[in-house]
Formats: C-alpha cells, sequence, structure tokens
C-alpha cells in the first residue's frame, strides 16, 4: 500500500509543514513556539476565510481554559515572525468584532511535487555542467575527483583549488540547522499553592529545594524530580534564603534575610544540619558557587565580585551601569552570566562576565523578545543556557540559547521561546541529567473586596474580579481598573455592565484617574516594557491613547486631575528616577511647570476641591500636605502609602498594609481636627496586585483592598535537547 503524500502549504518565502509541525522560510527553519504553530495552522487552511476568536481557541486549546489575552499574545508572536508590519498586515488580518483572516495567498502542494521539482533542478545542473565538460561526483572524494577529471582533461591546478574551495563554501554555507529546542511535557510535581516565587530554586539531583510562605513566614521545603510528598528542611539559621547548593551537594549558600534587604550577610550550611561557618561577614545581594567550588560570584551594589570559597581573598570582577544580580556560571567556570537592572527603571537586560579577562558585556542588545531577562543556568553539558523573560504581553516565559560548538550544524544564534503561557514561570533550573527544567509556575490572580463598615466583614465587590487601581467616576456611576495580572485599562458601570478595554498590549497601564466631568482617563504607562513611565489620556468611552504632556526626558507617575478638570498634577522625576517633585501640565497649552516647595516629594494627589495636595517624600514615605496658595508642606503622618482623599475632602485615607507589623492596616487623617485614626486592621488573608499592596475606597467611602488568590507551585518542563 502506498503512503499518502504529505501536504504542504506555501505563501510568500514560507513553506508550512504541519507533519513535522515545521515553518521554512526559503528553506531556513523559523523558530516558532507549538501553539503559535497551531494558530497558524488553522489560519492558513482556512486561507481567506474568517476565523472566530472562539474557533480559534477551541482548536490551539481543546480541553484547556486560558485567557482570551494569550491568543492576542500569539497572534502577535506571529506577526513579528513572518515580518507583518504594524501599518501593513500582509498574512494575518484582524476582523473587528469578528476574529482573524489569513489574507496571503496560500498554495497547497505535497512531497511528490517538491521532490519532482527537485530532480528537474538537478537534471539541469547535469546537463549545464556536462556541456562544459567538468562533472564532479559526489560521492567522490578530492583525491578521486581529481583522477576523475584528469582522466577527461588536464585541469589547471589552481582551477581545481577553486572548485574544491567553492564546494567546501558551499558546504559550510548551506550547513543544516539544528533543530529548535522544545518542551515535550509538563508536570506538577507540587500541590502547595504557597510557593514563593521571589525565592530560588536548588537542586542536588535527586532532590529540588524550594520556600513556601506559611503566614509571614518562610519555610523551606524539598521533593523528588518525580513528585510526590514533600518534605521540611530544618535550617540552621532562621529568616534565610538559599542561594545554592554547593557542587557536591554537601552545603547550602545561605543569605541572612535579617541583616539587609540587599547586602545581606552570607553563611556556608552543611545540607545535613549543624552549625553555620561564616565567611568573614561577607555581604551580598545574590551568591553563587563556582562549578569547582573554589570561588564564590557576589554581587553587591553595581559591581561583580569573586571571593574564594572560604570568604577569602575579595576582588572585583566588574561595575555595571546598573545593578547585577542572579549570576550564574557557565560549567567551565570562565563565564558568568547575570542580569542588570536599568537605573532608570527600563527594564533588565541579561550580561556576561569573562572571569579570566575580567571584562564584561551585555548580550542580546537588539533582541525584540523581552527586556526584562532574569539570568538562569546552563545545561550541566554547557549546550544551553536557560533564562526567564517577561514578554510584551506580560507574560514570563522560559527561553533557551544553544551555545555555539563545532561547524557541521548551524546553531540559531537567537533565544527561543519555550513556553508560552498562561503560567508564568520563574528561576528555570535544568536537573542534573538534563532531560528537564524545573521551574515556579505561577497562575496570578486577584479578588476584589470590599469591606461592609456594617458587619465588619468583607464581601465580594464585582463579583470578585481580579482588578486592581480601581477608581471611581465622581458621579459614582462608572468605575475604571487595572486588570491583573495582565496590566490592561477596563472601563465599566459599577454593576459591570458596559465593560470596554481602553489599553492594549504591550501598552501598560497603572493609576487611572477619572477627569471630573467623566469624559477621559487619566493614567500613568508605558507603551512597552523598555518605554519610561508617561502620564496619558484616553477617552472613557474609548479611542486614541495620547500623552499628556509634551515630549520630555523624565519619569512621570501618579496623575491627578484638577478641580476644574483643566489641568493634572504629577509626579515627575529624572530618567534615573532621582530629585522627584510635583509639576502641572496644562491641558490646553501643554504648559508643564513646577509647584513651588514641591522638591522631594511624589505620589500628589489634588483635594477635590483643588486646595491641597497630599504627597509622600521619597526616602521616609511620610504622609505630606501641601498648600495650593501659601506652597508650604506639613506632615500627617509617618510611613504610608496609597494615599486617597475620601468624596467630600474631608478626610485623608492612607494603608499601612504593605509594611506589615503591628501597625498594619488603613488609616484616615481629619482635615478640620488634623486627628489620626485606624480605621481597619490588617486582614488575616494575604494581599495582591499588580504594583504593590494596593487599596482604594468605594463611593459610599468603603475600603477596597485585591485579595491574592495566586496559585503558584513547582513544575518540571521536559525537554527535547538536540
Amino acid at each position: 500500500m502506498l503512503n499518502k503524500a504529505r501536504q504542504l502549504y506555501e505563501f510568500g518565502p514560507f513553506r508550512m509543514d504541519p507533519d513535522r509541525r515545521q515553518l521554512l522560510r526559503q528553506n531556513q527553519p523559523v523558530p516558532l513556539q507549538s501553539k503559535a504553530f497551531d494558530i497558524l495552522l488553522v489560519l492558513v487552511e482556512n486561507s481567506e476565510k474568517i476565523v472566530s476568536k472562539d474557533e480559534l481557541m477551541k482548536a490551539v486549546w481543546p480541553d484547556t481554559f486560558v485567557e482570551e489575552s494569550n491568543l492576542a499574545q500569539h497572534i502577535f508572536v506571529l506577526r513579528k515572525t513572518l515580518g507583518d508590519a504594524v501599518e501593513e498586515k500582509r498574512y494575518i488580518v484582524t476582523v473587528p468584532g469578528r476574529g482573524y483572516r489569513f489574507a496571503g495567498a496560500v498554495r497547497v502542494v505535497n512531497e511528490e511535487q517538491l521532490a519532482t521539482v527537485a530532480e528537474e533542478e538537478d537534471t539541469l545542473v547535469v546537463e549545464q555542467h556536462t556541456r562544459s565538460q567538468m562533472v564532479i561526483q559526489p560521492s567522490a572524494l578530492p583525491g578521486q575527483a581529481v583522477h576523475q577529471l584528469a582522466g577527461r582533461r588536464r585541469i589547471h591546478p589552481a582551477v581545481l583549488v577553486l572548485g574544491v574551495t567553492i564546494v567546501v563554501i558551499a558546504a559550510w554555507v548551506f550547513r543544516p540547522y539544528v533543530r529548535p529546542p522544545r518542551v515535550v511535557r509538563i508536570r506538577q510535581l507540587t500541590h502547595l499553592r504557597t510557593l514563593a516565587y521571589n525565592g530560588n530554586l536548588v537542586t542536588d539531583g535527586p532532590r529540588i529545594y524550594f520556600s513556601i510562605w506559611e503566614g509571614d513566614h518562610r519555610l523551606f521545603r524539598y521533593v523528588s524530580p518525580a513528585g510526590g510528598e514533600v518534605f521540611p528542611v530544618q535550617p540552621a539559621l532562621p529568616d534565610i534564603n538559599i542561594d545554592d547548593i554547593s557542587p557536591n551537594g554537601s552545603e547550602f549558600l545561605v543569605a541572612d534575610l535579617r541583616t539587609g534587604s540587599d547586602d545581606r550577610v552570607v553563611w556556608r550550611v552543611p545540607v545535613s544540619g549543624g552549625s553555620p561557618r561564616s565567611l568573614g561577614g561577607l555581604r551580598a545581594r545574590d551568591a553563587r558557587w563556582s562549578p569547582d567550588g573554589s570561588a564564590i560570584a557576589y554581587t553587591l551594589g553595581s559591581d561583580l565580585n569573586l571571593v574564594n570559597g572560604d570568604g577569602t581573598n575579595s576582588r572585583k570582577l566588574a561595575t555595571l551601569p546598573g545593578e547585577p544580580f542572579f549570576p550564574a556560571w557557565a560549567p567551565d567556570g570562565r563565564r558568568i552570566r547575570f542580569s542588570v537592572a536599568d537605573p532608570r527603571g527600563l527594564g533588565v537586560g541579561l550580561w556576561e562576565a569573562d572571569t579570566v579577562r575580567k571584562t564584561a558585556h551585555r548580550l542580546l542588545p537588539d533582541w525584540p523578545g523581552t527586556v526584562r531577562v532574569r539570568a538562569g543556568q546552563w545545561s550541566s553539558d554547557g549546550r544551553y543556557f536557560f533564562f526567564g523573560a517577561q514578554n510584551e504581553g506580560a507574560t514570563r516565559d522560559i527561553w533557551a540559547m544553544r551555545e555555539p560548538r563545532g561547524t557541521l550544524r548551524r546553531v540559531e544564534p537567537r533565544p527561543v521561546q519555550l513556553t508560552a503561557g498562561p503560567l508564568h514561570f520563574y528561576y528555570p533550573t535544568p536537573s542534573k541529567d538534563g532531560k528537564s527544567l524545573f521551574a515556579i509556575g505561577a497562575q496570578w490572580r486577584g479578588q476584589l473586596l470590599r469591606f461592609d463598615r456594617a458587619s465588619r466583614q468583607y464581601r465580594l465587590y464585582e463579583q470578585g474580579i481580579s482588578a486592581d487601581h480601581v477608581a471611581f467616576s465622581r458621579d459614582g456611576q462608572w468605575m475604571a481598573y487595572v486588570e491583573f495580572p495582565s496590566y490592561i485599562l477596563v472601563r465599566a458601570r459599577i454593576d459591570g455592565s458596559e465593560r470596554r478595554q481602553l489599553t492594549f498590549a504591550p501598552m501598560l497601564a497603572f493609576h487611572p484617574q477619572w477627569s471630573p466631568d467623566g469624559t477621559q482617563l487619566a493614567f500613568q504607562g508605558s507603551l512597552n516594557q523598555a518605554s519610561p513611565k508617561r502620564i496619558y489620556l484616553v477617552p472613557s468611552n474609548g479611542g486614541a491613547v495620547l500623552p499628556a504632556t509634551p515630549e520630555r526626558q523624565d519619569q512621570q507617575l501618579y496623575p491627578s486631575w484638577s478641580s476644574t478638570g483643566d489641568s493634572i498634577v504629577f509626579s515627575g522625576a529624572e530618567e534615573s528616577g532621582d530629585n522627584p517633585a510635583l509639576y502641572r501640565v496644562d491641558l490646553k497649552t501643554k504648559e508643564v511647570s513646577l509647584l513651588p516647595g514641591t522638591s522631594g516629594l511624589y505620589w500628589g494627589q489634588v483635594s477635590p476641591d483643588g486646595r491641597y495636595v497630599v504627597a509622600l517624600t521619597e526616602s521616609t514615605q511620610k504622609l505630606m500636605l501641601y498648600d495650593t496658595r501659601s506652597h508650604e508642606t506639613r506632615t500627617l503622618a509617618g510611613r504610608a502609602d496609597y494615599p486617597i482623599w475620601s468624596a467630600d475632602g474631608q478626610y485623608v485615607y492612607y494603608s499601612k498594609l504593605f509594611f506589615g507589623g503591628p501597625d498594619a492596616g488603613i488609616y484616615r487623617w481629619k482635615l478640620s481636627t488634623g486627628k489620626t485614626e485606624k480605621v481597619l486592621e490588617s486582614p488575616d488573608f494575604g494581599l495582591g496586585g499588580v504594583w504593590g499592596t494596593w487599596f482604594g475606597l468605594t463611593p459610599d467611602g468603603d475600603p477596597l483592598v485585591l485579595r491574592d488568590m495566586s496559585s503558584l507551585d513547582l513544575y518540571a518542563l521536559d525537554l527535547d535537547l538536540p
């Protein structure tokens, strides 16, 4: 019985092979994540037809519920891969309100047709060579080829050398690509829901160590790579973070969290229990052992440093343009890769240092995939480097980068995306056998709650939607909020009806504020992960998003409307974030002016009558009141967060929820008496959000909070690594 020829699709310079799940551009493989390939295949198979979003999602995720934003993210990636410009989508066209349509001309071919064409082309080439009396047998060795050619005609040696050189160059240029790595299966190893995504993962082979939250306490556990029962780890020191495990698996490298946030004291602690060993008072943000255990790489301030394993002979390796963190040693011990935070708040880049030459440079400076790269680890054989990155759809995914080795096959120099949501993955850690990656997988979600003052109970607000930074129109009929965790700005009636999305990925939105007449929203936003924060305006019924100020080289945060709606007060700072102050932009003239006497203040919120501005101090977060007439300030309270005026302007509410401790709760200061009172204790459940621990007020003055309903567990990603 004859095998049925495989059916292929061609469009433009691309050829799509459904059976081999391969996309080629001019016969060269194009890296494409599995779900993106599935979406493209559905669109190509239905060329020139409109495919609804529901049809696409059912075809690609038949047994899994995913958010619609996940589909939009994959469409965005596909358009970039196919080279669709923003203004000219040649292949994938959005049909508003209906779905997507593949607009490229598609030709269906089969393998037999391609083979026939290839044979005809080969025959033509052979005939041309025969006429010139110069035939080189592909199977012949160079020496054999010389004798065969010499038997027909005497060839000058220089011509032979040139011919062989051409063959070698052609073989080099057209050598095959190493096919991209891929995830073949994802296994959930724990079902605890409380793993600490800001902790770390380390493995000695038979065990994976991680941290969990139990209330306000961080505890340590381990589990087998096969999953199953989770076992406790009894640390020799309280309140620590495990940074690394020694190459022989006998000791932890731990940071004492009691001694500072970014410059913690580092210890060596036996895995099996026992007294910790001092490293001479070494302080670091992050520390990692070298592959042979003889040295430790650590970060402190803007420096990457090395120190001997016993804590002696500390020396600087490199000074970076921002704060480095997450150092990772290559298996050969010569290179260290690490992340560097942009001091202007414009993302995180991946860097590499040479420990022999004592040099450092940025990797992937022009890589369009993301700008928030968190260094990961090398595979044990050094062939792959794995890292996490946040893409333009705000999902944190895992990427792999193949290290160039040998010359027989070409290696894709760009990183290959291994995951594409819906989970956010942190700390990719290769298994010792190189067959899997361990990572913390997070499903971020919140639940909007209102504190009912009558019953003194928290109740669901708007069915408990995952909404952060909620703001209400002055008539109390509309609300605007930021979806958690997508950073998308949405407007709706307070009963949840007439919902409308106002911003779209890759823009990130924060802190919306209604204009007094309810026709516009001002918000703090970034065009993408690499863009500075600016104040933007958008019509509340939807429309173009426009900057509120003329082009400025600064950071702009926390907008607040004047009582008349003709200007906006915002917090401005240098690109680095230094020297904040309060500014006002006139929306008619676009003129920006400094509010006198506000140097060092930020988060300014204008009172309903426009007389006062409540703000925070830069370093200590003290709550301050600024008089717009006298330009004088006075202190209202100590450490505070999320200040907000009551609707009648009689109170300033503020939060201490983020700081924890016995003072945690919600407070208010009364304008007429100057007295402060605690109105709400900290709840007995966790709080979350896109940006710290948010708190707000309903039109009736009830406190709003976002309960953390996220689920974080340990996963194993089984790999196919060519």
